[in-house]
């Protein structure tokens, strides 16, 4: 196959065709680089055991040689012209070929019940060029609904790499990494400079692969999973200043009585003794913890009765 819709010539044309302007609200930056796009479903290991979900399928551009490797391939595109776009290339000659491997649904990814989805496809790779306006809380979305993922290939803003990847002091460590690497393990494959894309962004991005680990081998556990993501968050409230702070703001919100804020004055003492226990100062904020640091903290914390950490 020749004439791949990812060429540039064929996406101009395709986008030109059905009176198609890429809108930058929506992160809309479309690869043309064909070679870059089989580099990248060569990375995912895609058999054709695989059934594989992409996000932000667009024209088809990825979709097209997805669906030469896998068994099947689920697309979820919220934007109708885009869809309309993409069922006609699917329709033409050369993608008719894999029309019957692949199915697209216009909706938001962000809404999308994907433990549903995987009830009635069972998923087994994600590999997408990700909106840039979704990209990080997409990660998060998908590794706590497709917990039993293969792996994930992503193209994302090398912004976003960064925090995913950031270590205990850095200037990206925030809740959101503690929470990401919980559910995974992250490693960046390669670059895609700039010109790869149409229109061209103004950030670099890079492909991401994204490991999910087994929480069910872990002392939280999915059942305890949201109460340990509130933590984290309650922790980073205020980034600069002591853990210790930024737990009892949050506790205290919770607390409606004064006879229960007393019963967290009493036991503010036991978390400073907490924080000792894993070798850690009454002095410490949360960018300079780690992920195990949180772990140890959530578990020795859920176990004192009268604090409550909402799920």
């Amino acid at each position: 196959m020749n004439n791949y819709i990812s060429s540039p010539t064929s996406t101009l044309s395709i986008l030109k065709k059905n009176n198609i302007v890429l809108r930058k609200t929506l992160g809309q930056n479309f690869l043309v680089d064909t070679n870059i796009l089989k580099k990248i479903v060569r990375a995912s290991g895609t058999t054709e055991d695989d059934i594989v979900l992409e996000i932000g399928s667009g024209i088809g551009s990825l979709t097209e040689i997805l669906a030469q490797a896998a068994k099947k391939v689920i697309c979820i595109e919220i934007d109708c012209k885009l869809v309309n776009a993409f069922n006609e290339n699917f329709s033409e000659p050369t993608g008719a070929l894999f029309k019957e491997k692949i199915v697209i649904i216009n909706e938001d990814a962000m809404k999308t019940d994907f433990e549903r989805l995987n009830e009635q496809n069972r998923l087994s790779r994600v590999v997408s060029n990700l909106p840039y306006k979704i990209a990080a809380p997409f990660i998060i979305k998908i590794l706590t609904q497709l917990p039993g993922l293969k792996n994930m290939l992503l193209t994302i803003q090398k912004d976003i790499a960064e925090r995913l990847l950031s270590k205990p002091g850095d200037k990206y460590y925030s809740s959101y990494c503690v929470k990401a690497n919980y559910l995974a393990d992250f490693k960046i494959l390669f670059s895609v400079p700039r010109k790869c894309f149409f229109p061209v962004p103004n950030i670099d991005s890079v492909v991401m692969e994204v490991i999910p680990k087994n929480i069910t081998r872990s002392e939280i556990g999915p059942e305890r999973l949201g109460r340990f993501f509130s933590f984290i968050e309650y922790c980073f409230i205020h980034r600069r200043k002591k853990l210790i702070n930024s737990l009892e703001a949050a506790f205290k919100a919770q607390f409606s009585t004064k006879n229960h804020l007393n019963d967290y004055i009493d036991k503010k003492d036991l978390i400073v003794k907490m924080l000792h226990g894993i070798g850690k100062g009454a002095d410490i904020r949360a960018e300079h913890l780690s992920l195990q640091d949180f772990e140890k903290l959530f578990l020795s914390i859920y176990s004192i009765p009268g604090i409550p950490i909402k799920k």
